[in-house]
């Protein structure tokens, strides 16, 4: 028996039970009980927890159980599908009827195709592959996700609430590709085509469009006109006709350094041509960017305008203990404050925790009691590339905020800005679209900081 016929009929129940696929883990859990795995050997592959993956796996046969009518779980999962396949269960396809389910029916019936399933998605892996073009995307690695994370926002957000454009932004190494990666597996069967493409090498809007039209249409030789407005036009009814997704990262690599956060390079103006007419026509399709920054554009829109989401990352939060667990960093009571030096920040935190394992023993409270906070060789270059794409003004900023050992108002930073408080003000706005700075509320009043570890930095280019 095919494994992946029994994935894609628990995928189905599931489905149709939660109105949720299978995430990456599930699906882990599932193979792993077929293969007779232990749960700890998925913990390793995962990088969590072997306590996590028992949760998750919990759920997993309390929801099957549900939906069969029968008690599911690990040493049984395999023996109870093979009795269901050889009751001529069609495949596993014949699901009808939740909540009083029959199986093994005599006269199966073919399961109902689900909301904004594509037509042409069958379990040929050509095919699969023909539908999805993720040569650009990162490889799927390990993920933290935790309730109420930007990933079930997102996926919310298209699934539920029909959006059409969604800008993800944040500093380098908050997890933007990461999070829209791990989010493909979970809606890919809503879409009848997904493509993701990178603008690290900073593309002509042309050469975009050509690659985006000719995939989403299925027309590699399509005859493809020169006026930039007739292939908009032609991609806008691509979309209409088909339920796409188009992932465009690294966008920030069309926008210009230098200058405040959101403007284009000279040549690069009509992407924004591009995000208006995707976010303001109505279609079934769903564009997403992400970017150290937003676009421009992408602020005018209103916001009671679901059809268009604008999410900032910052950083994980809690969720953060992961990757010191992971890492295996000591002095957990001390990891916290960890945390909060790094913002939470994935990458930031990875890298800190090599410096703490190379040079403390893996001891956190060794490395916490040198201060001030110091970035590692690889971190720096990393802040270094973020700080260059700066306005001079914004800086200027920064660096009155580094000065300060507490968060600052408004108000002061104006009273010491020795050049225009207009031009400082728009830098701060600037500054807060790029994840920067942080505006925390003090006595009824916003002051704003910047992250320990990026004031440190600033200190040392201002030496």
């Amino acid at each position: 028996m095919d494994i992946r016929e029994v994935l894609k009929f628990a995928d189905d129940l599931v489905l149709a039970k939660t109105g949720k696929h299978l995430d990456n883990l599930q699906q882990a859990v599932l193979l792993a009980s077929w293969q007779g795995k232990r749960y700890s050997q998925l913990a390793k592959e995962f990088h969590c927890t072997e306590r996590h993956v028992g949760n998750i796996a919990s759920k997993l046969w309390q929801t099957l159980s549900e939906i069969l009518d029968e008690n599911i779980n690990k040493s049984n999962f395999r023996s109870t599908m093979e009795r269901y396949h050889d009751c001529n269960f069609s495949n596993f396809k014949d699901v009808v009827n939740f909540g009083n389910i029959n199986v093994c029916t005599e006269t199966p019936h073919p399961p109902k195709t689900p909301q904004h399933s594509p037509a042409t998605q069958t379990s040929n892996e050509n095919n699969t592959q023909q539908k999805l073009d993720l040569r650009d995307a990162p490889e799927i690695k390990t993920f933290y996700n935790y309730p109420n994370s930007p990933l079930t926002t997102i996926e919310n957000s298209i699934a539920h609430q029909n959006c059409r454009l969604l800008t993800i932004t944040g500093m380098a190494g908050t997890g933007k590709s990461a999070i829209a990666r791990n989010l493909i597996p979970q809606i890919q069967t809503q879409f009848d085509r997904i493509i993701w493409r990178s603008l690290r090498t900073s593309p002509p809007l042309e050469t975009t469009l050509k690659n985006l039209i000719q995939f989403l249409s299925n027309q590699p030789e399509i005859n493809f006109p020169a006026n930039i407005d007739t292939q908009l036009s032609i991609l806008i009814e691509t979309l209409r006709e088909n339920r796409c997704l188009i992932v465009l990262d690294d966008v920030q690599q069309i926008l210009c350094s230098g200058q405040l956060a959101g403007n284009y390079k000279p040549g690069y103006e009509n992407y924004g041509t591009l995000f208006k007419l995707i976010g303001e026509i109505p279609h079934n399709s769903c564009l997403i960017l992400n970017s150290w920054e937003p676009p421009s554009d992408i602020l005018t829109f209103t916001d009671d305008n679901s059809a268009v989401c604008l999410l900032q990352l910052t950083g994980l939060g809690e969720a953060a203990t992961e990757i010191l667990r992971y890492k295996g960093l000591l002095d957990e009571e001390q990891w916290p404050e960890l945390i909060e030096l790094y913002q939470g920040n994935p990458l930031w935190l990875k890298l800190v925790a090599q410096t703490i394992n190379n040079l403390f023993n893996s001891r956190v409270s060794q490395y916490l009691s040198y201060q001030p906070v110091f970035s590692s060789d690889e971190l720096t270059p990393i802040l270094q590339q973020q700080y260059q794409r700066l306005s001079e003004i914004e800086k200027q900023a920064i660096a009155l905020i580094s000065n300060e050992s507490e968060p600052v108002l408004l108000t002061q930073l104006m009273a010491k800005c020795q050049g225009s408080q207009r031009e400082l003000f728009k830098a701060i706005q600037s500054l807060d679209r790029r994840g920067i700075i942080a505006k925390l509320s003090c006595e009824a009043e916003t002051v704003f900081t910047i992250p320990p570890v990026l004031k440190q930095y600033v200190k040392m280019v201002a030496e």
